[in-house]
C-alpha cells in the first residue's frame, strides 16, 4: 500500500460573528507544505473580504485599509498593468508603507489631516518618486472604494499637498574630458562592450540588457530598441522574476544608430554564443550572463559595472563613479553641447517630449554645463 502523503493544517482566523460575538476559524489543508496551507487561508481571507466589500454580504465586518486596499489592486490595476508595474508601483508602496500606517484604521474614519500627516513624514524618510508612489496608491484606493460605499467621501481633498522638495542628491554626468577617458578604458575592458553602448547611445540598464541580436540592423548599423529587462518581486509566486516584456512607453521603441566605428566593430564582432562545459550554447541576448541567459540587472551591475567603475576611479580619481542611469544624462549632456537639436536628443532617448531633458540639466552640476559651453566653444574656435 502506497504511504499516505503528510497534510498540513493552517488555521486562519477571519472574524467574528456579528451577532453571537464568536471567533470564526477556518482550517486550510497541503499536502506540499505548511507555507502553501498559509498561501491558500490568505487567498480565501482576500476574496472573503471582498465579497464584503463589495457586497456588503459577508459576516465580517471588513471596512479596515488593509483589506480595501488588497482588494482594490486585485482588482483595479492588477488585470490591467505589467506584472513588473503592479508589483513596483502599487503592491509594494502599499504593503510596505501604506498598510503599516492606516491598515488597522476603518476606511470611512480616515481623514484628510490623517492623509497629510502621513506624506510629511514620509517625506522624512522617502524619496520624492516613492512619495508619489504612496499619494497615487491612496488616491485609487479611496476613489474606488468612494464608489463602492466604504466611505462616505475620500480623504485626499484639494487641501492635501504634497511635500516640496529640494534636489537631495544631484545628478552628475561626465564632462568630454571625462568621456573620453572612460570610453577608452570600456574599449579595452573584457566586458566593455556594454558599457560602450550605454555611453554611445544612451539606453537605459532595461533596455540594455534587453538588446537581442535580432535588434541589431546590420544594414543601417543601428540597434533598434523594442524591450526592457527588469526584475521584479511577484507576489503570487513569492520569488524574483525576470521579465522583458517590453517597454514603459511607446516613445521607448526607437532607432538608434552606431556612429563609433570601434563601437560598431565590437559589436559587430562580438560572439554569439558562449561555451558551457563542452557545448556551445547560441545566445538570444547581446549582453547575457556566462552561462548565456538573460543577466539580471542588479547581478549586472554589481559584477561588470561597478567593478568597471572602481577600477577606473582608482586610476584616475578625478572621474566620479555614475550610476548606470547616469550615463544617460552624460549622454544627453553631450549631444547637446555638440549641437545636435534638443528633440532629435529627447527621439534618440526615447522621450516623448522635452521635460526629461529638462530634468536632467535641472540635475545636471554646474561646472559640467559650464565645461560641456567651453568645450563647444573651443571647438566653434578650431573650425
Amino acid at each position: 500500500m502506497p504511504k499516505a502523503k503528510k497534510r498540513y493544517e493552517y488555521k486562519a482566523t477571519l472574524g467574528k460573528h456579528p451577532v453571537t460575538g464568536e471567533t470564526i476559524r477556518k482550517s486550510f489543508y497541503s499536502t506540499k507544505s505548511l507555507k502553501d496551507a498559509k498561501r491558500k487561508a490568505e487567498d480565501y481571507k482576500l476574496r472573503y473580504e471582498m465579497e464584503l466589500c463589495v457586497t456588503g454580504s459577508s459576516v465580517i465586518k471588513a471596512e479596515k485599509f488593509s483589506a480595501w486596499a488588497l482588494s482594490c489592486l486585485e482588482t483595479y490595476k492588477k488585470p490591467y498593468v505589467k506584472p513588473n508595474t503592479y508589483s513596483g508601483t502599487y503592491l509594494e508602496p502599499v504593503q510596505r508603507h501604506l498598510i503599516p500606517y492606516f491598515g488597522k484604521m476603518n476606511m470611512d474614519d480616515i481623514k484628510p489631516i490623517h492623509i497629510q500627516t502621513y506624506l510629511n513624514q514620509a517625506a522624512q524618510k522617502y524619496a520624492p518618486e516613492t512619495v508619489k508612489k504612496d499619494y497615487n496608491c491612496l488616491k485609487l484606493i479611496f476613489d474606488t472604494a468612494v464608489d463602492n460605499q466604504l466611505c462616505a467621501k475620500s480623504p485626499i481633498t484639494k487641501s492635501i499637498k504634497l511635500p516640496q522638495y529640494k534636489t537631495v542628491k544631484d545628478k552628475h554626468a561626465f564632462t568630454q574630458e571625462q568621456y573620453d577617458i572612460v570610453y577608452s578604458a570600456a574599449k579595452e575592458a573584457e566586458n566593455g562592450l556594454s558599457l560602450m553602448l550605454m555611453l554611445e547611445t544612451g539606453v537605459s540598464r532595461s533596455e540594455l540588457l534587453g538588446l537581442r541580436w535580432d535588434d541589431i540592423d546590420t544594414e543601417q548599423r543601428s540597434i533598434c530598441i523594442t524591450q526592457g529587462l527588469v526584475v521584479y518581486h511577484d507576489a503570487d509566486a513569492d520569488k524574483q522574476v525576470l521579465s522583458s516584456d517590453g517597454l514603459k512607453n511607446k516613445f521607448r521603441k526607437r532607432i538608434v544608430p552606431i556612429t563609433d566605428e570601434a563601437l560598431w566593430t565590437r559589436l559587430s564582432q562580438a560572439p554569439r554564443t558562449v561555451k558551457v562545459g563542452k557545448r556551445e550554447i547560441p545566445t538570444e541576448y547581446v549582453i547575457h550572463s556566462p552561462e548565456g541567459r538573460p543577466y539580471n540587472p542588479n547581478n549586472w551591475a554589481n559584477r561588470v559595472y561597478y567593478p568597471f567603475m572602481r577600477r577606473l576611479n582608482a586610476e584616475h580619481p578625478d572621474i566620479p563613479i555614475l550610476s548606470p542611469h547616469e550615463l544617460r544624462h552624460t549622454r544627453a549632456t553631450l549631444w547637446i553641447a555638440q549641437g545636435i537639436d534638443p528633440y532629435m536628443v529627447a527621439r534618440l532617448l526615447g522621450h516623448s517630449d522635452l521635460k526629461m531633458l529638462t530634468k536632467i540639466y535641472d540635475h545636471t552640476s554646474p561646472e559640467t554645463l559650464r565645461n560641456a559651453l567651453l568645450e563647444t566653444k573651443e571647438k566653434d574656435k578650431k573650425e
